[in-house]
């Protein structure tokens, strides 16, 4: 699966990939039975106008979630082989927000290919279907920082994606794009208002 198949319904992949690169991760929320996945973040993200807000806090809703897949392992250093952790679907949010808001490294987040997946499938926590249609996207995202032995990779099989700011009012996804697009152009161009910590600074 790769980023042709958001041409098939004009979700726009590209574009959602620049908006959640170097977002914190605050946590998850999993309603099975609505077949919807929140990913709560803290993004990057630039006004058209006016003055930035402080508040960079976003809901990501997936919806139409068939499946989630994650693998919690950990590896020291000495270590031949990871160790997979036990973890559940309903403790997914715990282990998220255990990692104490790590980011979303890279830009490849939503119908990437499989080579990651492919490499870690063997290694799953857990493998839950919620739904058995066919999904039109997957997102896959991964949670590792520091000295933490642990790495924490998860892959959600969806089909559309529903924005919202911190109050619950829904931010259209061109809008959501658009301001990350600003926000990283405005860092490549060493404008101090694209400074965050743990960002590193344009070359």
């Amino acid at each position: 699966m790769n980023v042709s198949r958001g041409l098939l319904d004009g979700m726009d992949t590209a574009g959602l990939n620049v908006a959640l690169s170097e977002a914190t991760c605050l946590g998850l929320e999993v309603d099975a039975a609505a077949k919807q996945l929140r990913l709560d973040l803290e993004v990057l993200t630039l006004p058209e106008n006016g003055t930035p807000t402080e508040d960079y806090r976003v809901q990501v809703i997936f919806t139409g979630v068939g499946r989630v897949a994650a693998s919690l392992r950990m590896q020291n250093w000495d270590d031949l082989e990871p160790q997979v952790l036990p973890l559940q679907l309903d403790g997914l949010d715990q282990a998220i927000r255990s990692f104490g808001g790590g980011r979303l490294h890279g830009w490849e987040f939503v119908d990437l290919d499989d080579s990651g997946w492919a490499l870690w499938s063997e290694l799953l926590s857990f493998d839950t279907t919620i739904d058995d249609h066919i999904s039109a996207h997957v997102l896959e995202f991964s949670q590792e920082e520091g000295i933490d032995p642990r790495e924490l990779d998860v892959r959600v099989w969806f089909d559309n994606v529903i924005v919202n700011d911190s109050t619950g009012r829904e931010i259209p996804v061109k809008e959501f794009i658009a301001g990350a697009a600003r926000w990283w152009e405005a860092h490549d161009a060493g404008d101090p208002r694209a400074t965050r910590p743990g960002v590193a600074p344009p070359l």
